[in-house]
């Protein structure tokens, strides 16, 4: 079997992640779904605790000054994007889960799906005043669900883009072995005991170096890449920037 570069895929053997990224008992792919509940529950607090102190603060006389009912307006309009964002990485997880047993794949463009999402995640880098590269071949071609492999890309370029300070560059690199690309940064980095951490639901690098977010995008990169048996290494430096490679297999024999 060969993909359309012509790399012959049909003798490729699917290696296990490594083990310092692979999910164990208990681990996020594994827990409870009770567990996975609380914690939701628990990560939905704080925003609707917040967004409810706002309001009351404003029906308790805050909206006779417009400076304080317009700076308390935008906190309730940032409480409530987070909020968003959260109910939507939580729904991605579910899809994620219900399609476990149903997974198609088909040979899909690299390069067509970078583009797509560093268009999809613009906004938010030129926010950012982040740049955004795309620098794969043309013939690099990934066997993937589309859907979920979009839901990979749109993750950790985003991701990469939260953590790159203004000025920064986040690079989307096809590799030389077929299946196989990169997302770098010339972000904040992180150090070597964080890295085995990053990929569980809810965990969060320190807020203060990138603004927090829901510590769910990782999981749900991990989560697609297992149900694919996909690889992921990570290398990352403090104050240089992070790697993050991953090699999706070829289909198996007499797919």
């Amino acid at each position: 079997m060969k993909d359309p570069s012509g790399s012959d895929l049909s003798k490729k053997s699917v290696e296990e992640p490594p083990s310092t990224l692979r999910e164990g008992s208990g681990g996020p792919t594994e827990r409870d779904p009770s567990s996975i509940i609380a914690e939701a529950s628990h990560e939905l607090r704080l925003p609707i605790a917040n967004i409810k102190l706002l309001v009351e603060t404003l029906l308790d006389g805050a909206l006779d000054d417009r400076e304080v009912c317009k700076r308390m307006l935008k906190r309730v309009y940032q409480e409530s994007d987070r909020l968003q964002a959260l109910v939507t990485r939580l729904l991605s997880i579910e899809v994620v889960a219900e399609t476990r047993h149903e997974l198609k794949c088909r040979w899909i463009s690299l390069k067509e799906r970078a583009d797509y999402a560093a268009e999809a995640l613009e906004k938010r880098s030129l926010e950012k005043n982040v740049r955004v590269r795309v620098e794969v071949e043309p013939v690099s071609y990934i066997w993937a669900n589309p859907e979920q492999f979009d839901q990979v890309l749109l993750n950790l370029i985003e991701n990469a883009i939260k953590f790159t300070p203004s000025g920064g560059t986040v690079s989307v690199k096809s590799l030389e072995n077929s299946g196989s690309f990169a997302v770098e940064d010339t972000g904040i980095g992180m150090s070597a005991a964080e890295i085995p951490r990053i990929f569980s639901r809810f965990y969060r690098i320190d807020k203060s170096r990138a603004g927090g977010g829901t510590g769910l995008g990782l999981s749900i990169v991990k989560q697609v890449l297992d149900l694919h048996g996909a690889k992921i290494s990570v290398r990352s430096q403090e104050g240089v920037g992070s790697c993050f490679e991953l090699e999706f297999p070829g289909p198996s024999r007499g797919a």
